[in-house]
This record gives structure tokens, C-alpha cells and sequence, in this order.
């Protein structure tokens, strides 16, 4: 994995990138913010063909069109919007209550020119997590289950990152990153917020690379070039930004600036 990788490992290796955010990290969003960024992520976009709108309910832009052509030619037009005329890689941050929706909106994303999928087993979405996805993937009874998706992703070629929670109950996350660590994904990708501090958890992001010696990305109150160094220093090989970009179109270019 790592020689089929290899180029874009030392493309993306100690560069920045732009942390997804449901409903917010759209095309345009990521268009405006990719000055910087080695990788941007869109989403997260939800998989759910037979979603209503009172299901979909006040999250109906996160959805995926459930017509596999609709659904690829709305995410070329994100990748689109993101790119603009750069180069810069694009990653699709997915959730999926069915692993065959999930499938069929990895293969719409690289059909329309994308890069990654970010498999979300990390978020807080209310409905999915009640039926063991996202956060909940890592829990000992669900485990198996990710195991499976992951590698169906990867059996079907899909380029893989998983995204996990550093907020998640350590008995639980260490064995779920073991397990990873057998799989023939690209990367992980470790929100790794420090409880109770506005810091990367620096010993959590030693503990991951440890567990799952893939390429790490690294997000969660990374705030500044000294933050950065931090936790590329502590094993990381990305570090992302969410939340200040709000505010801030231009947070992750300041910060390229500051660490050349």
C-alpha cells in the first residue's frame, strides 16, 4: 500500500489541509479556503438513496442525490468548486447508514475526479449513530462491522482514509486502530482535541501512530505553526483545520505563511 501510495504520500507529508464540517465544508467553502491546503475535504455528505425530507429534515444539503449520474455530476461540480485551477487534492468525508450506498457514492466520487474517500466513523449525527455508524463504529459490538466496510472500500479501490475520535473511550479506539493497521488503507484521520484544554492531545497522536503506523492525519485545536510542529513532531503526517476557517478564509494560509 504504501509504494502504490507513494507519490501522494510525499505530495500531502507535512502539508495543511482543510478539515471537514457537516454543512458547512461544501465546494464553494473549500474553494474559498484551499490557499495553503495540500487537500481539502467535502462534506460530510450523507449516503441514504431512500431518505425523505422529513427524514433529511434540516440537513437536506448534506445528502447525496440518490440517482448514481446525479450524484456524480453533483460531486464534479464540487470537486470543481474546490479545485478551481489548482491541483489540490479532494477528499469526500462520507456517512452511510448501508454500506451498498456507501459504495455506490465512493465510486460517484472518484468517478467525478476525486481523490479520497474519508469513511466517518467519527461524527455525531443523531440518526446514525443510534444505528451503530459513525462514533459509535468503534464500539467492541461494531468493530466488525467497520472492519467489513472498509475492506468492501477497499477491495472495490476506493482510496480509504477512516476518520476516528480522539474523544472516543481509549479501551475501545486503540483495538479498533489495531485492526486498522492490518487493512490496506491510505490513512487515518484522528480528530485528536485535548478534553478540558484548547490543545492537540500530542500523547494521543504518539499512541495512534503506534497502534495504526499509517499515514496519520491530525486535526482538533490546531491552532498555530507552533501546533503544527507539535503534532507532526509527536507522529502526525497532515495537520488540519475546521473551525477557525469559518471566521477565517484565509486562517490556513496564514499559517503556511508562518511555517516557510
Amino acid at each position: 500500500m504504501k509504494g502504490r501510495y507513494a507519490s501522494l504520500y510525499g505530495e500531502l507529508r507535512n502539508g495543511l489541509f482543510l478539515s471537514s464540517m457537516m454543512g458547512i465544508t461544501d465546494g464553494a467553502f473549500c474553494g474559498q479556503r484551499r490557499s495553503g491546503c495540500a487537500l481539502v475535504q467535502l462534506g460530510a455528505y450523507l449516503a441514504e438513496p431512500t431518505a425523505g425530507s422529513e427524514e433529511m429534515g434540516r440537513d437536506a444539503d448534506s445528502f447525496l442525490p440518490a440517482d448514481p449520474a446525479a450524484c456524480t455530476a453533483f460531486l464534479a461540480e464540487e470537486i470543481r468548486r474546490a479545485r478551481g485551477n489548482s491541483s489540490i487534492r479532494t477528499c469526500l468525508n462520507l456517512a452511510s447508514p448501508q454500506l451498498d450506498w456507501a459504495l455506490q457514492a465512493a465510486e460517484c466520487f472518484l468517478a467525478a475526479g476525486g481523490d479520497l474517500i474519508e469513511l466517518n466513523a467519527h461524527g455525531g449525527y443523531a440518526r446514525y449513530v443510534a444505528l451503530g455508524k459513525l462514533r459509535a463504529m468503534v464500539l467492541p459490538e461494531h468493530q466488525p462491522e467497520l472492519f467489513r466496510w472498509v475492506q468492501a472500500l477497499t477491495e472495490r479501490g476506493a482510496p480509504l482514509i477512516v476518520k476516528l475520535n480522539g474523544q472516543s473511550d481509549r479501551r475501545h479506539l486503540l483495538p479498533a486502530l489495531e485492526g486498522l493497521a492490518k487493512m490496506g488503507i491510505v490513512a487515518v484521520h484522528m480528530n485528536v482535541r485535548a478534553a478540558g484544554t484548547p490543545r492537540p492531545d500530542l500523547e494521543l497522536v504518539r499512541q495512534v501512530k503506534t497502534a495504526c503506523p499509517h499515514f496519520l492525519l491530525a486535526s482538533g485545536y490546531v491552532r498555530s505553526a507552533a501546533d503544527v510542529r507539535d503534532v507532526l513532531a509527536a507522529g502526525a503526517d497532515m495537520a488540519g483545520f475546521a473551525e477557525p476557517t469559518i471566521k477565517d478564509p484565509e486562517y490556513i494560509l496564514h499559517i503556511a505563511q508562518a511555517l516557510a
